[in-house]
């Protein structure tokens, strides 16, 4: 096969808890309030990595920056590949393959990938790369990693294994070559590579192997890679702080310097743009956006992206084990409401496991609000008066998190379901999240995806091989049937023939309910004027890179 191609799939501080009761306050009255916005304040996007008028000539130099919603976790690829944590690695790191905003696959350390047989892909290196530390990128670089990626300590969590569990070894051909070989034929790949580079991951990112030997563990805390960025400092809850690498392979950097700083509250964010203090912010709240918008030294960016937000159910415990339950739940929730009303038309339905604009996607029928039904499903399972439940989740970490769960706990409490909600900083709910679901104390949870390929995202979610801490199963759900399915799906060398399967899968999933399935985002990002080719990515996320420049 030509280099560059293979078999695609079709494209289509402490802790602080809250804990709040709905007690008094109407679904309507709550919505109405929330949504003060109407879908009648739209705002127009700009393109994200627009290029500069004409008239203006991009100069070096100046320190950027960008405000994040969430604290980074931990700067280790391997063990985090959250969204505050991308937002570091995209500056630091590389991989070998990437996405483009369209979804098509485009090199990065390396300059071409050919797939020999159906379970085995040669790439060949890009030359004359080094990391930050001076240590020179080869195909050794990429086995060590890899293997790093692949066998974790048994007390970490091992992002690579997970998303790598098809892969059998990696093979040095020569200096700048390697093979990667799966213990399985898996069509669905290269995309798997592709998304671990910055796409919802990060297991694909390359680190410098002298770094690895010399920090171990402590490269949760230090950061060495090829990127155009080069680290230099990071202070908890303060700053993450990037300087130019002037030895990069590629164009260097105009900006001198990148800072991340941590802001949670989305109307401080845009405070901060207003005031000059801050040059770029995603996750923008609607009741903010048009005033950015109207600003005469600001701009805005809106992306309709993969990032979906659902509420997770402990399948493993009472009563979400009983499926007529977990039914009951969907029915309950209005979503167009939610997303007319809390998101100001910046969401669409989720309707199943997955969305618009992830590899693989297609539609499913999901379930319609109908709380009647609602009702009846839970008399039958034995709960004619409802139930009380604990839902955990963050605030702040994702756009209108918050607002979405008090949604959704109105709408159940209509049903007879009481919940009561429990805010979580984000660092502590990712541990709780992280927890085996046979020792997990979570019952309902705020669960979120970036939109990595679909059979990757389903497996990962609702495999019976993937629970915690191995996966990322929290819920303890478990459907060999749909395993089966995709095994299929990966094993086919038909792309009709694949996509069958993924729609099989989908709709299974779906039908059995293992979460509430909620909504996708529009993203909101603003920006100072004088800042020129930003990237906003389709999973929400809002970075720069090498041709990232500021006017004086």
């Amino acid at each position: 096969m030509p280099a560059g191609s293979g078999l695609r799939p079709a494209r289509l501080a402490k802790s602080r808890r809250v804990v709040i009761v709905a007690r008094g306050l109407s679904r309507r009255t709550f919505i109405t309030a929330a949504g003060a916005v109407g879908a009648g304040g739209l705002i127009s996007a700009c393109s994200a990595s627009a290029p500069a008028p004409a008239q203006l000539t991009p100069r070096r130099g100046g320190a950027l920056t960008n405000v994040i919603q969430a604290e980074i976790t931990n700067l280790d690829p391997g063990r985090s590949g959250d969204q505050p944590s991308l937002a570091a690695f995209t500056l630091i790191y590389e991989g070998l393959i990437s996405y483009s905003p369209d979804l098509e696959i485009r090199p990065g350390l390396a300059l071409s990938w050919q797939q020999e047989s159906p379970n085995s892909w040669t790439f060949k290196l890009r030359p004359g790369v080094k990391f930050h530390d001076g240590t020179p990128f080869n195909a050794n670089a990429v086995k060590i990693n890899f293997d790093r990626y692949l066998n974790p300590p048994k007390d970490q969590v091992g992002l690579g294994r997970l998303a790598l569990a098809v892969l059998d070894r990696v093979d040095v051909i020569d200096d700048m070559t390697v093979r990667l070989v799966t213990k399985k034929v898996d069509a669905f790949f290269i995309d798997r590579v592709a998304d671990a580079c910055g796409g919802t991951t990060s297991w694909g990112f390359i680190i410098s192997p002298a770094a690895i030997e010399r920090y171990g563990a402590d490269l949760s805390k230090i950061a060495v890679g090829t990127g155009p960025f080069k680290f230099v400092e990071w202070a908890r809850e303060v700053r993450f702080v990037a300087a130019r690498f002037d030895d990069y392979w590629g164009d260097k950097a105009y900006l001198d310097q990148v800072i991340l700083r941590v802001v949670p509250e989305a109307e401080a964010r845009a405070i901060g743009l207003e005031a000059g203090d801050v040059h770029l912010a995603r996750t923008l709240n609607p009741e903010s956006a048009t005033r950015i918008e109207n600003h005469p030294s600001l701009k805005t960016s809106v992306k309709t992206t993969t990032r979906s937000l659902f509420i997770g159910m402990a399948s493993l415990k009472k009563p979400y084990s009983d499926l007529r339950v977990r039914q009951a739940l969907n029915h309950a929730i209005d979503k167009d409401s939610i997303v007319k009303n809390v998101y100001a038309g910046y969401a669409q339905r989720m309707n199943g496991p997955s969305v618009p604009g992830q590899v693989g996607y297609v539609e499913t029928p999901g379930f319609n609000f109908d709380p009647a039904r609602a009702k009846r499903l839970l008399a039958e399972a034995g709960y004619p008066n409802g139930f009380s439940a604990t839902m955990v989740g963050p605030k702040g970490a994702y756009f209108k998190d918050f607002e979405m769960q008090q949604a959704v706990q109105l709408q159940l409490r209509d049903v007879g379901v009481t919940v009561k909600l429990e805010i979580l900083e984000f660092a502590q709910f990712l541990t709780l999240l992280r927890m085996p679901p046979d020792k997990s104390p979570l019952e309902l949870y705020l669960d979120a995806t970036g939109g990595g390929p679909t059979v990757h995202w389903i497996e990962q979610r609702y495999g019976c091989n993937f629970f915690r801490p191995v996966g990322t199963n929290t819920a303890g759900t478990c459907y060999p049937e749909i395993d089966a399915i995709l095994d299929q799906a990966q094993k086919s060398p038909d792309e009709s023939r694949r996509l069958a399967l993924l729609k099989d899968a989908q709709e299974r999933v779906s039908a059995q309910a293992p979460s509430i399935w909620s909504l996708a985002t529009k993203e909101i990002a603003g920006h100072s004027r004088k800042v020129h080719n930003i990237h906003h990515r389709r999973t929400g996320l809002v970075t720069v890179d090498q041709h990232t420049w500021m006017e004086t």
